[in-house]
Formats: structure tokens, C-alpha cells, sequence
């Protein structure tokens, strides 16, 4: 059965806070807006990020020469002498990113000159540059209540509200701007993006098509367009807008990065490569860039390259939390758990508060089979974030790992109380309920999974499964059937039904399916080992073979094709190979107990006795709970004359199981053969009790009564039987 984890729980982290050029970019619509402190608060970010200095440099002057001219405009407009100084020193310490002083002098030259909206304005900017949102809309009412005329004190409100995810509030100023001058394209395109942070991405389409109708040679406004029709799916629609950002100004790194992401998800990951690689000439200091070609290269399963490309992304921003979990990611997916986790460490040093860290290393955690300890990290994620449904997924199937059935089941319930549109979590619960032999229930979750996604095959394969094993086969044929409608080139799908149709004894149309099975995916030894078991059934036993030795050929480490092997030999009374391949079975895998018990059956059929008791022993030592193995160690030393310590064994056999209606019967031949008759009539009559429908037993005690001259009676079992 397939339990699925979800797997977007272990996808690579692409959050991270926007990079330098992504601000800069944002802040030329501000600046166009005459926003210079936005500008500002950019540039002391960006020195923040400590990327490569020319670039940061370069940029920098660039955004101060724009801010500077855009300061200019305003204390020109102001027009008011006397607060010239005041102003320019506001401006200087606004541009230093020393806010609390320019706040100051905003007062001040408020106090001058109260009527001027342009000073409200400009302090609202700086208040949002501190994230003092709330402040920020306070000083823009004011300076709408003195101008109500002009459009930009609408229009940065509207972003401030933006800022804030006061969405419908923040397109109503955009409105009020847009309204005051239609003329001013940035107002469309910003209206445009808000939409697209509400998911209205038809409206968000339109929007964008006015703002490149005012004004077509601004790139920004087709890389929008872009960006909308990626997110509606419209892949091939998105490339072409993005092709003619490019055109427009081909120097933005960004356009091309975002080309690339769009066509990742048309998974045509070589050709992302290429646009990443444009992205990384234009802009070499954007980490980003580098950690998205890495996440491609991992997508391309092309680790190492992933690698070498997270640790460039590190180098340029060691500070980003995110970069050292999708190394650990990669990690993961290479096997090299221990490295692994010394990256999820790193991520959760740098930012201890983002839970996916902590689930993450949980799963590695888990594939390391250190179960305890995932438990331990998946609470931690919990408690980080305890909206998050996939955290007690998670948990759960751990738990379920751990046998810990109960529990596991608790934590579906919670997954699916969460999120309980995630048909997974039913799916994954029918599992667990199916383990625990609670089959009514299981078909119930299997239902509920179907019902939530009916195109997922592993659900109707998984209650196929369950269906099989209450032997409700032409039911469990059904559901195979929809699993391979929906998924036809799942070769596991086929082989189920063969299975399916075996257990049936439709024995030649399981052949069919498990030849499809072949035809889908030939590489699988395990599809070649299920056809030969089916052959050895209908005595085609050379082709059994054959089919045996083609999965020993592909996968020469599974020990069950070395022991079915062996069974066949042992069915055409090769015994000697039969032997052999026991041996390798065993070789292979040393603990366990059924090919140590097969080979010692075969010794005693062959009256190698002393042998067969050796590999008695060692099958028991594996397995002391089984009772057959004690049973036919009985039955053996019986065969040696050893009766009294057959004895014991048999007694071992009957407390293993003492429902087992053969240990009494194979007692009751021992206790006759030692002359025992009253005793052995007993253990007689127990295995009759125990399987009165065995007439062995009702033949071998007329069998005793006759040893004991007691025909009449004998006769009387006779005719019972």
C-alpha cells in the first residue's frame, strides 16, 4: 500500500524577504510618485543585505540621483523660504535613514507652515518606511483634507494600505487617484497588483492592460501582465509578455528570472536554466537567482549541480534562513541525512521561528528511522505554527511507523480538522486503520478520499488493497481498474490486479496483467518474481524458472527470488538445487526465519535429518513464536526415534498455539508410537475437537484403537470418516 506524504510539506522554500533589485525596482514606481522616502528606507536595506559592493553602489546612486532631483521638486514647491533649511535637513536625514530626526524636522516645518499637504505627505512616507502604517495614514488623510485634488496623496495611501493587507480599502484610494488623473499609468499597474494579492487575477489582467495602453514602453507593467497569466496557468500567454519586458528593457535581471520560474512550471527545465543563467549576468549579486536555478537543477535531479548552486546562493546572503533548508532538501533526497541536518540546524539558527524548518528536519529525522526524535521536531513545528495541517500529518505517519496506531490516528483527526479539503489525510488514516485490521473503517476513509479527489489512482489501489484482503476480490478488481483509468502507466496497478486474479485462480489472466506490468516498467525485477510464483501454481514450472532467474538477474540482493526459486526446484524434486538456492536465500538474508524453516523441511523430506534439526534450531531461535516450526522439529525426531524429546516439542508447539488442531494430532502419533495408546487416544480426540472436519485425525485414532485390539470401536471411526 502506498501511504502518501504530502509533499509539499518537503518542497524547497522559495520564501525570502524580496531581494535589493526587487526593491529597487518596487521603489521607482514611489519615487515616480514622488515618494522619496520609500526610496530611501530601499537604499538602507539594500546596505543591509551586504551584497557586492559595485552593484549595491552603482544602484544606490542611481536611486539617490532620482531621490535628490524628486527632493528638489518638493522644496521647490514648497516655495516657503523659512523652512528650507528644516526641509533639507529632513531630506538628509531621511536619506541616512536616521527617521526618528526626520520626523523632527517634519514637525518643525508642520508647526511653520500646517497648510502645506505636501509636508504631511512626505512625513506619512517616512512614517511607512518605519512600518508605522497606522501613523503613516493618519499624515496622508491629512494631506488629502488639505488638497483633496491631488492624486498621489490618494495613490500612497493606497499603497500604505496595501502594505497592510487592507486590500478592498486600498483599491478604493487607487480609485480616488485614478480618478483625480486617468492619465497616470503607475495607478493602473499598482491597482493591478493588489488585485493579484486578492487572487482577482481576470480584473488584475485588465488593470494591466491599461496601464501599458497610457503608457507602452514601460517593461514593469508587461512583467506584471506576466506574472497574472502564470498564476491563471496561462503558461504559454505569460512567456509571451515576458518576452516583450525583455525587449523593452532587457538589462532587468528580473524579467528573466520570472521567465524562467514560468517555464519551470511547464516543467521545461532546460530552458529555465538558460533564463536563470541570463538573470545571473544581468544581476550577480541577487542570491535569489542562484537558488532558483539550484531548485531546478534539484527538480532535474541533478544534485550535485544543486548544490554547488545553494552554496553560491549562501555565499552571497549567509544571512537567509531559507537557502541552508533547501540545501538540506537536497540533501535529503541524496541520502546524506547527516548533512542534512547540520543545514535544517543552520536554517533554524538563523531564523528559529519558521516551522517548516523544524518539520523538515523531522522527515530526515524519520527516514533515518530515529522516529523519537522526529516526534520531537514535529512538535516543534506545531508549536511554531499549529494552523498547519501537514504537521500532524506528519506526525502521524511516524507514529504510525512506530506501530503507535492510536495515536497516529489522533493526528489524522487533527490534519484533517485543519484542512479538511486534503484528501490525503484520508487516505492516509484508511491506511492506518487498515493496519490495524479495522478493514469497515478503512473502506470508509478510502470513500472519503475518492470523494475529495477522485482522480488521485493510489486511492482506489489502497481500497482495492483493503478489499483484497476481506476477500472481497471481484470488488478489489473493480477499484484496480478505475486505478489504472485514472493512472495507466503505474505498472504497480497492473501487478495488484494479477495478484487479485491469482488469489482467484484466474491464473491466465494473471498472466496478461503481469506481462503489462513488464511492458510498463521492465526494470522492476519484483513484476518478473510475482509471474513465476503464478506459473509454479499452474505447474508450468521451467517457465517459473525462467521468471525466477530474470528477477535474480535484475535484482540480485532480494532473497525471496532465491527462495521461491528453491520451492520450485523442490516441486520438480530437484532437490539438491533446491538446497542450494535455500542457501542463498539465506545468505542473503541471514534473520529471517522462513528460509532457515523451508530449508530444514526439505532436509527432512530427504531424510537428512541431522541437518534438517540444525536448521530447526536456528529458524526457532529466529522465530520463537511460531509454532509450526516447533511442530515439524517434532515431527522430525519422531522420525529419529527420539519420541520423548518430540515430545516436548510438541508441547512447545500446542502453547505457541493451542488452537492448532495438527500439534495434537502429530503428539498423538508420538505418544502411539511409544506404545502410549491411552494418552495418545486423548490428544486424538483433541485434534478431533479442534477440526472435527480432519478425517486424518478420525483414521489415525481408529488407527490406535486397533493397535490397542479395540476393532468395534475402531470401526466406528472408520465410518466417521
Amino acid at each position: 500500500m502506498r501511504k502518501k506524504n504530502k509533499l509539499q510539506t518537503n518542497k524547497l522554500s522559495k520564501k525570502k524577504q524580496e531581494s535589493p533589485q526587487k526593491k529597487l525596482q518596487w521603489s521607482t514606481v514611489l519615487i515616480k510618485q514622488q515618494n522619496p522616502r520609500k526610496s530611501a528606507q530601499l537604499i538602507q536595506e539594500i546596505q543591509k543585505l551586504g551584497g557586492n559592493e559595485t552593484m549595491t553602489l552603482d544602484n544606490m546612486n542611481e536611486l539617490k540621483e532620482t531621490v535628490n532631483c524628486d527632493d528638489l521638486t518638493i522644496q521647490n514647491n514648497l516655495g516657503l523660504e523659512e523652512s528650507d533649511d528644516k526641509l533639507n535637513k529632513a531630506i538628509q536625514l531621511d536619506n541616512n535613514f536616521r527617521y526618528e530626526e526626520a520626523l523632527l524636522c517634519y514637525d518643525l516645518a508642520i508647526q511653520k507652515n500646517p497648510k502645506d499637504p505636501r509636508l504631511f505627505n512626505g512625513k506619512g512616507a517616512t512614517l511607512s518606511n518605519m512600518y508605522r502604517f497606522e501613523e503613516a495614514l493618519e499624515q496622508y488623510n491629512e494631506a488629502i483634507k488639505i488638497n483633496p485634488e491631488e492624486s498621489k496623496y490618494y495613490y500612497n495611501k493606497a499603497i500604505t494600505l496595501d502594505d497592510m493587507d487592507r486590500y478592498e480599502e486600498a483599491l478604493k484610494y487607487y480609485d480616488q487617484a485614478i480618478k483625480i488623473n486617468p492619465v497616470d499609468a503607475d495607478y493602473y499597474y499598482s491597482k493591478a497588483i493588489t488585485l493579484n494579492n486578492m487572487n482577482r487575477y481576470q480584473e488584475a489582467l485588465q488593470w494591466c492592460d491599461q496601464a501599458t495602453k497610457i503608457n507602452p514602453d514601460d517593461a514593469d507593467y508587461f512583467m506584471e501582465k506576466a506574472r497574472t497569466l502564470d498564476k491563471l496557468n496561462r503558461f504559454e500567454e505569460a512567456l509571451k509578455y515576458y518576452d516583450l519586458a525583455i525587449e523593452k528593457d532587457p538589462e532587468v535581471a528580473d524579467y528573466f528570472n520570472n521567465k524562467a520560474l514560468t517555464l519551470d512550471n511547464m516543467n521545461r527545465h532546460q530552458e529555465a536554466l538558460q533564463q536563470y543563467d541570463q538573470a545571473i549576468k544581468n544581476n550577480p549579486d541577487d542570491a535569489d537567482y542562484f537558488m532558483q536555478k539550484a531548485i531546478t537543477l534539484d527538480n532535474m535531479n541533478r544534485y550535485e549541480e544543486a548544490l554547488e548552486f545553494f552554496d553560491l546562493a549562501i555565499s552571497k546572503y549567509p544571512e537567509f534562513a531559507g537557502y541552508y533548508n533547501n540545501k538540506a532538501l537536497t540533501l535529503d533526497k541524496m541520502k546524506r541525512f547527516e548533512e542534512a541536518l547540520k543545514y535544517y540546524d543552520l536554517a533554524i539558527g538563523k531564523d528559529p521561528e519558521v516551522a517548516d524548518y523544524y518539520n523538515n528536519k523531522a522527515l530526515t529525522l524519520d527516514n533515518m528511522n530515529r522516529y523519537e526524535e522526529a516526534l520531537e521536531f514535529f512538535d516543534l513545528a506545531i508549536g511554531k505554527d499549529p494552523e498547519v495541517a501537514d504537521y500532524y500529518n506528519n506526525k502521524a505517519l511516524t507514529l504510525d511507523k512506530m506501530n503507535r496506531f492510536e495515536e497516529a490516528l489522533k493526528y489524522y483527526d487533527l490534519a484533517i480538522e485543519k484542512d479538511p479539503e486534503i484528501a490525503d489525510y484520508y487516505n492516509n488514516k484508511a491506511l492506518t486503520l487498515y493496519n490495524m485490521n479495522r478493514h469497515q473503517e478503512a473502506l470508509k476513509y478510502y470513500n472519503l478520499a475518492i470523494e475529495k479527489d477522485p482522480e488521485v489512482a493510489d486511492y482506489f489501489n489502497n481500497k482495492a488493497l483493503t478489499l483484497d484482503n476481506m476477500n472481497r476480490h471481484q470488488e478489489a478488481l473493480q477499484q484496480y481498474d478505475q486505478a489504472i483509468k485514472n493512472n495507466p502507466d503505474d505498472a504497480d496497478y497492473f501487478m495488484q490486479k494479477a495478484i487479485t486474479l491469482d488469489n482467484m485462480n484466474r491464473y491466465e489472466e494473471a498472466l496478461e496483467f503481469f506481462d503489462l506490468a513488464i511492458s510498463k516498467y521492465p526494470e522492476f525485477a519484483g513484476y518478473f518474481h510475482e509471474k513465476g510464483r503464478t506459473l509454479d501454481k499452474m505447474n508450468r514450472f521451467e517457465e517459473a524458472l525462467t521468471y525466477y532467474d530474470l528477477a535474480i538477474e535484475k535484482d540480485p540482493e532480494v532473497a525471496d527470488y532465491y527462495n521461491n526459486k528453491a520451492l520450485t526446484l523442490e516441486n520438480m524434486n530437484s532437490y539438491e538445487k533446491a538446497l542450494k538456492y535455500y542457501d542463498l536465500a539465506i545468505q542473503k538474508d541471514q534473520l529471517y526465519a522462513i528460509y532457515h524453516h523451508n530449508s530444514a523441511k526439505l532436509l527432512e523430506k530427504i531424510s537428512r535429518f541431522e541437518e534438517a534439526l540444525k536448521f530447526y534450531d536456528s529458524a526457532i531461535q529466529l522465530n520463537p513464536e511460531n509454532g509450526i516450526v516447533f511442530d515439524d522439529k517434532a515431527r522430525t525426531l519422531n522420525k529419529m526415534n527420539r519420541s520423548e524429546e518430540a515430545l516436548e516439542y510438541y508441547d512447545s508447539a500446542i502453547q505457541k498455539n493451542p488452537e492448532n488442531a495438527d500439534y495434537y494430532n502429530g503428539k498423538a502419533i508420538a505418544l502411539q508410537k511409544m506404545n502410549r495408546f491411552q494418552e495418545a487416544l486423548e490428544y486424538y480426540d483433541q485434534a478431533i475437537q479442534k477440526n472435527p472436519k480432519n478425517t486424518e485425525y478420525f483414521n489415525n485414532k481408529a488407527l490406535a484403537l486397533i493397535d490397542m485390539n479395540r476393532f468395534e470401536e475402531a470401526l466406528q471411526y472408520y465410518d466417521a470418516n
